[in-house]
């Protein structure tokens, strides 16, 4: 876990300096933006870490499981809009979550987002339910592995189903 928080800052600065810019465009999506699925996207994340994590794990605790993965999924889908919020006040003159779904082809998981949850969700969920648990390494590599196939599962999901382009 040391060599884990080691790569945080160098992560953190990845994800701040990999901005894309489109001049003289315009974003339009064809079919739906992403706000539409995301309340889908959590449920069904939730569902499968929730299991996952409470039967590879083998945590007796069902309601502090159910509460803590939520708390961390809440903390990861909405970070990256929240830091899109801030990033877009010159140009909205506001901080607008909703903007944040609705100005440019920003779906739910895009190009970093992966290492975004495993930053919020791994170190919550794993400190949180430690001590819940005799396999410690099983819950680590529970959180990590659900997490990686439920950001794969949505960002296939959500491409197939948003649509858009730039005009």
């Amino acid at each position: 876990m040391k060599t884990f928080l080691r790569w945080i800052p160098l992560l953190v600065f990845f994800l701040i300096l990999t901005s894309q810019a489109q001049a003289n465009s315009s974003w339009q999506w064809l079919t739906t933006s992403p706000l539409p699925i995301f309340p889908l996207a959590i449920i069904g994340t939730l569902v499968v870490e929730i299991v996952a994590v409470k039967k590879i794990a083998a945590i007796g605790k069902i309601r502090k499981t159910i509460l803590t993965i939520t708390l961390a999924n809440l903390l990861s889908f909405l970070a990256p809009y929240l830091f899109r919020a801030y990033q877009m006040i010159p140009t909205q003159g506001a901080f607008s979550v909703a903007a944040s779904f609705e100005r440019g082809p920003f779906f739910i998981v895009a190009a970093g987002y992966l290492i975004l949850t495993l930053l919020v969700e791994v170190p919550v969920v794993y400190f949180l339910l430690a001590k819940d648990t005799a396999f410690k390494k099983k819950l680590a590599l529970a959180i990590v592995g659900t997490n990686v196939m439920t950001t794969a599962l949505v960002a296939v999901i959500e491409r197939l189903i948003c649509v858009g382009q730039w005009h």
